[in-house]
């Protein structure tokens, strides 16, 4: 707010500036320039600049800017009208500074007369007299006229200072609600990621319970690999970003502990097309949807699978994943706040820019997320 506040005083300086230099530049070049006709401009324009600084620092953040209408138009218009009665005052006040009236411009001096000795020939030649026209004497403007000349004036003035001012205002509500908007942006994806964090804690401990019991060997590396895990999950949560290389290896490492306690008739397959994996993307998007798929996707009594597809094209990275229907649950029903969390993210990071598919089948699930890719 200080800054703004320096770049409008800033703006005012420097438009007073070129206002008070105009009679510099445009007397400079008369045969009348004299400083003591540039003080009298400058004396003219302090009525305009005394209404400019009341309007500035009192009537406008007192009664416009809080919206009290009616007594910033008559306070405005009361100032402005009396200021532009006094027309005589700059005179006055000219006078009493420097004891010399007002420089005015000089009277055209009357042609001389021409004898015939000036003529180019001789000859006779009658004389009649050259009488100097008169210079007509100015028409002075009526007192009404002036009046009406320095309110107009002077609302210009005012109506340029609520400009800048009103301009100003919005520009600073705007980054106040920009800067609001992301804070509350912020705080809603931290509880989003932070609802994550157990729910996967908590589904990777019952595979490791499960292991306990058919291989200690194997448990024993998984508490291990999810310790490693967890570091990343309360690393990125806090974070908010990560590379496509580190999300995938998390990934990679999420969907290795889970294997070990599946045989041979659960077929993982995971395809990595990633041409530039240095881009950073928000954190732990693609979770959810690869503990879905083991959660709902994977028998113990018969064949399944997991295919996990990801590849990056022009600016997008897509991710999808496939996996069948085991006779646990309806998928569709039981997918928990996992694939809630995610559409509240994406919703909250891309707005409208990304896709975000399902396509249920019989036998099959299928989901498929598009994201936009920001250059590293």
């Amino acid at each position: 707010m200080i800054t703004q506040k320096r770049s409008e005083n800033i703006t005012y300086a420097i438009l007073w500036a070129m206002v008070l230099s105009l009679p510099v530049f445009t007397l400079k070049g008369g045969n009348e320039f004299n400083w003591n006709r540039v003080v009298f401009e400058w004396i003219r324009t302090l009525p305009f600049l005394l209404i400019f600084v009341i309007n500035n620092s009192l009537l406008a953040p007192k009664l416009l800017l809080r919206k009290k209408h009616v007594m910033y138009l008559v306070s405005i218009v009361s100032i402005v009208f009396i200021l532009s009665a006094f027309n005589h005052l700059p005179r006055i006040l000219h006078r009493a500074l420097f004891q010399a009236p007002v420089p005015r411009e000089r009277p055209m001096k009357p042609p001389r007369q021409i004898s015939p000795r000036d003529l180019p020939f001789h000859g006779p030649m009658k004389k009649k007299p050259m009488n100097p026209t008169p210079a007509k004497p100015r028409d002075k403007k009526p007192l009404s006229y002036l009046i009406f000349e320095n309110m107009i004036i002077s609302f210009l003035v005012v109506g340029f200072n609520n400009a800048i001012k009103l301009g100003i205002k919005q520009q600073k509500e705007e980054l106040l609600r920009e800067e609001k908007e992301k804070m509350h942006l912020e705080t809603e994806l931290s509880f989003l990621r932070q609802q994550i964090s157990p729910h996967f804690f908590m589904n990777t401990l019952n595979n490791i319970h499960a292991l306990i019991e058919m291989d200690q060997v194997k448990a024993q590396k998984s508490v291990i690999e999810l310790s490693r895990l967890m570091r990343y999950l309360l690393k990125e949560s806090q974070e908010g970003m990560a590379s496509i290389k580190e999300e995938f290896e998390f990934l990679t490492s999420y969907i290795d502990l889970m294997s070990i306690r599946y045989s041979n008739k659960v077929k993982i397959d995971m395809d990595l097309n990633l041409t530039n994996d240095s881009i950073k993307i928000p954190s732990l998007l693609f979770i959810s949807l690869v503990e879905n798929a083991f959660k709902y996707g994977v028998s113990y009594n018969q064949e399944s699978y997991i295919y996990i597809l990801a590849f990056q094209e022009e600016k997008k990275l897509t991710f999808e994943v496939a996996n069948s229907k085991s006779d646990k649950k309806n998928v569709k029903s039981s997918t928990g706040v996992g694939l809630v969390n995610l559409q509240k993210q994406l919703d909250l990071l891309f707005g409208e820019i990304h896709t975000f598919d399902v396509i249920e089948t019989e036998k099959e699930y299928r989901v498929k997320l598009i994201i936009p890719l920001q250059d590293d």
